[in-house]
C-alpha cells in the first residue's frame, strides 16, 4: 500500500477549482488499494464544501498546517493547540500592529473571524462574516490556529519573521501570501504527514508528496519520494525529484 499527500490550494486545486481528470487519477489511486491525503493550511470547515464539490473523498486530512488531522469519516485523529497565553498575546499584537486586516481564529472545528481595520482590504476573507464577538472569541479555550489576514504578502513575511523571533519557543509562523499562519510548536505539515502515516501503518518508503509551497517544505523533506508542482519556487525544484503540471500526472507514474 502506497501513501500520495498532496497540498491542496495551488497543487490539487490550481485554479478555480480540481480539474476533472486529477479527480478520476485520485479516486484510480485508491481502488488499487493505496491512500490519498490532503495536507493544507486551510481549516476542515474551509475545505469541506470543495471536496464534495470537486467529488474527493480523501482517506485523511491534514488541516491547519498540521494542527488537526482528521480521517476519511471526519473522526478528529489529533489535534494540537497554542499555548493559551501565547494565543492571547498573538491576537494583542494582531489589533496593535499596522497591515492587518483581520484575524481568524481556529479551535479545530470551527473558524471565527474578528476584522481589525476595514480600511484595510482582506484579500483571504473578503466575504467570511464575523459570528462571534471579539470577547468570545478571546474567550474560547483551544486555538489549533490563528491566521493573521496582511495588507500584502511582504508585510506577511515580516510578521512571520517576527513571531518567530520573539516567540521562538512557542509558535510555528508561517507566511503564506498574504497571510501568516501561526500554530503551536513543532507542528508543521511534516509532523502531521508523519503521524498519519504512522498511525496508517505506511513506511516512509511508500510516501510520495507533492507540493507548491515554502511550508510545504517539511513535509517533501520526510520521504526521497518528494516532488514539485511546475508552479514552485526554485528552491522547493531543487529539493524534488521531478515536477509535474498535475496530480493526476504523477500519479500516472507511480500507480
Amino acid at each position: 500500500m502506497k501513501l500520495l499527500a498532496s497540498n491542496y490550494d495551488g497543487t490539487l486545486c490550481y485554479g478555480e477549482k480540481v480539474m476533472e481528470e486529477d479527480s478520476q487519477a485520485i479516486t484510480e489511486w485508491q481502488n488499487a488499494g493505496n491512500l490519498f491525503v490532503i495536507v493544507t493550511g486551510r481549516s476542515k470547515e474551509s475545505l469541506d464544501k470543495y471536496l464534495e464539490r470537486d467529488g474527493l473523498h480523501p482517506d485523511y486530512i491534514v488541516t491547519n498546517n498540521g494542527s488537526v488531522i482528521f480521517d476519511s469519516k471526519g473522526n478528529l485523529l489529533k489535534k494540537d493547540c497554542l499555548d493559551y497565553v501565547t494565543a492571547i498575546d498573538t491576537i494583542y499584537i494582531a489589533k496593535q500592529t499596522e497591515g492587518v486586516a483581520s484575524y481568524v481564529v481556529n479551535d479545530g472545528l470551527h473558524r471565527h473571524r474578528i476584522v481589525v481595520n476595514d480600511k484595510i482590504r482582506d484579500v483571504r476573507y473578503p466575504t467570511m462574516k464575523e459570528d462571534l464577538s471579539e470577547e468570545e472569541v478571546m474567550n474560547l479555550t483551544e486555538y489549533s490556529q490563528i491566521v493573521l489576514s496582511m495588507a500584502n504578502s511582504d508585510l506577511a513575511s515580516e510578521m512571520a519573521e517576527e513571531f518567530n523571533l520573539f516567540f521562538s519557543e512557542n509558535i510555528e509562523a508561517y507566511a503564506n501570501n498574504y497571510c501568516v499562519d501561526i500554530v503551536a510548536k513543532h507542528v508543521s505539515k511534516g509532523t502531521g504527514l508523519e503521524y498519519v502515516a504512522m498511525y496508517a501503518d505506511v513506511d516512509m518508503d511508500d510516501v510520495y508528496v507533492i507540493g507548491n509551497l515554502k511550508k510545504d517544505v517539511s513535509m517533501l523533506e520526510i520521504t526521497q519520494n518528494r516532488y514539485a508542482f511546475f508552479t514552485s519556487p526554485e528552491e522547493i525544484k531543487q529539493m524534488c525529484e521531478k515536477e509535474y503540471t498535475s496530480v493526476g500526472e504523477l500519479v500516472k507514474e507511480i500507480l
